[in-house]
Formats: structure tokens, C-alpha cells, sequence
């Protein structure tokens, strides 16, 4: 018997992907102008930067029921899986951790939830790796060993345009110490133990892109890599510098969802790895 693997839309996974692996997402819920859209199914992330930018409110977001992923998880038991494996962003920034932690209660172990301490692609960085080994034949056991070891690897760093969307959304942290300085200056962030934390700032997007390409230099070697962007113009050559720094050709690349995108803004771009997981 299976393992399966749930996540939530925050971990911004490529479709073809998670398809590829059986991997369920569960949506958080987005409301823009008014009306609500299921992330991921009901609105696309294009569509969504398309309505975003149009938009002159905040978009808002909601985390998904308990009743929402106790349907993923029936149906992945349903269809024949002998475990679940539950992976939420982190539980700082949002509910979903609760409400699937809520959900799996009623499911007497046979479901396993971890919150990532993470969110975006490094998220779907480790739902890769747990799906990959779950594919592969790997029992409960193994994979939930896995999941724990990746957590552990994953570091999340990236740049925005603003910080507006961030303290407009309640969601800035400990970035806040950004807030009197950044003016003209492009800001750096680190996700680090499920929080947003300031890691500089400089002028140019190049030089923040030279800058967060830096803090990956001397952690060699790297098993997977992902960059996630918010429509960014600039993406084929920040994913040639992102292979070279990191010496992994198989790069996830994907558009940033309703769920990050919200509180990031147009613009943000973001770099996760894992490192290679030491014998």
C-alpha cells in the first residue's frame, strides 16, 4: 500500500509536478474585489496577478476548513493510500496547520501532519521529496523520516519590491525593521523557522538579485532548487545564475500563487534548496 501526499496551495507547486506525483493540493481561499476564489482552481496564479494589479484593495486570504482536508485525506485513503503525509506552510503565518492537524484527528494515525516552517516552493521542495520516495516505494516510516530531515535542509531567501503588501496583510514579522528604511531600496527576506526575517537591502533589483544569489554560494551541494517569481521579466536569466551558483541543472520553477503573492507583491521573486542530505 501507498503513501500519499497532501499540501496546501501556499506551497506553489507546478502543476505537471505535483500531477506527476499524485500530489493533492488543498486551497486556501482567496477574496479579491469581493468575491471568493478557491487558490490554484477557481483562479489561476496568472489570472490572479492579472486581477491583483487591476485591484486597489488588498486581496485576503483564508485558510482551508478542516472539512476541506478531511475530503483530501478520505480521498487519497479512498483510493487505496495506507498513509497520509500532510504538509502546511508555516503555522506563524496561517491556520492551516490547525485545520489540517483539526481534520487528520479523526483518522487514528493514519494521517500525519508537519508544518514545514516554511511556505512557497520551499514548501513544494520538500512535498517533492516525500512524494518522490513515497513513488518509490518508501513506507510511512521512511517518508515521514524524510519529511523531518528535509525541513531541516530547506533554506528560503528572496527580494521584493515592497514591503507594503506585508504590513498591509499583518504578516511583516520581524521584517518590520525594514519598514523605516527601505524607501528606495529593494529588501531582502529570509524565512527562518517559520518567520519572515530581514536580511538587507540594496538599490537595484540587480544587485538584489547578485545578493540573494550570494547566500547560496557556500552551501554546496544542494539536492533540489526551486524559483518562485511574481511574473518576473527577468526570470531566464536569474534561473541560468541559479543553476550556476547552485550546480543543480533541474531547476522547479514556478509562478507565485494567490496565497504568498498576496502578501508579497508584484515582483517578489524567490530562491529555495535543499541541501544534499549528508551520509
Amino acid at each position: 500500500m501507498s503513501v500519499a501526499v497532501v499540501v496546501d496551495s501556499a506551497s506553489d507547486l507546478p502543476n505537471d509536478l505535483a500531477d506527476a506525483l499524485g500530489i493533492l493540493r488543498v486551497p486556501l481561499t482567496i477574496s479579491l474585489d469581493g468575491v471568493d476564489y478557491k487558490d490554484g482552481t477557481e483562479l489561476s496564479r496568472e489570472r490572479f496577478w492579472e486581477l491583483a494589479q487591476a485591484s486597489r484593495q488588498l486581496p485576503k486570504t483564508a485558510a482551508p476548513s478542516p472539512a476541506e482536508f478531511d475530503a483530501a485525506f478520505s480521498q487519497k485513503l479512498d483510493a487505496g493510500a495506507s498513509h497520509v503525509i500532510c504538509l502546511t506552510m508555516t503555522k506563524d503565518l496561517s491556520a492551516t496547520y490547525q485545520s489540517a492537524s483539526t481534520a487528520a484527528s479523526a483518522y487514528a494515525g493514519r494521517v500525519s501532519v508537519f508544518d514545514t516552517r516554511t511556505l512557497t516552493i520551499g514548501e513544494g521542495l520538500v512535498a517533492l521529496a516525500v512524494a518522490t520516495a513515497a513513488h518509490a516505494g518508501a513506507d510511512a516510516m521512511e517518508c515521514e523520516r524524510i519529511v523531518g530531515s528535509t525541513i531541516d535542509r530547506v533554506m528560503t531567501f528572496g527580494t521584493l519590491n515592497t514591503l507594503e503588501n506585508l504590513r498591509r496583510g499583518g504578516r511583516i514579522g520581524a521584517a518590520s525593521a525594514l519598514l523605516g528604511t527601505v524607501m528606495s531600496f529593494k529588501p531582502l527576506i529570509e524565512v527562518r523557522d517559520g518567520g519572515i526575517e530581514p536580511a538587507g537591502r540594496v538599490r537595484t533589483r540587480k544587485t538584489a538579485i547578485a545578493a540573494l544569489l550570494e547566500k547560496f554560494e557556500e552551501g554546496r551541494p544542494y539536492e533540489r532548487v526551486g524559483v518562485v517569481h511574481a511574473m518576473a521579466v527577468d526570470l531566464d536569466g536569474v534561473v541560468a545564475s541559479v543553476r550556476e551558483v547552485t550546480g543543480v541543472d533541474e531547476v522547479v520553477i514556478s509562478v507565485m500563487g494567490a496565497t504568498i503573492g498576496t502578501h508579497a507583491g508584484p515582483g517578489a521573486l524567490g530562491i529555495s534548496v535543499v541541501k544534499r542530505e549528508s551520509k
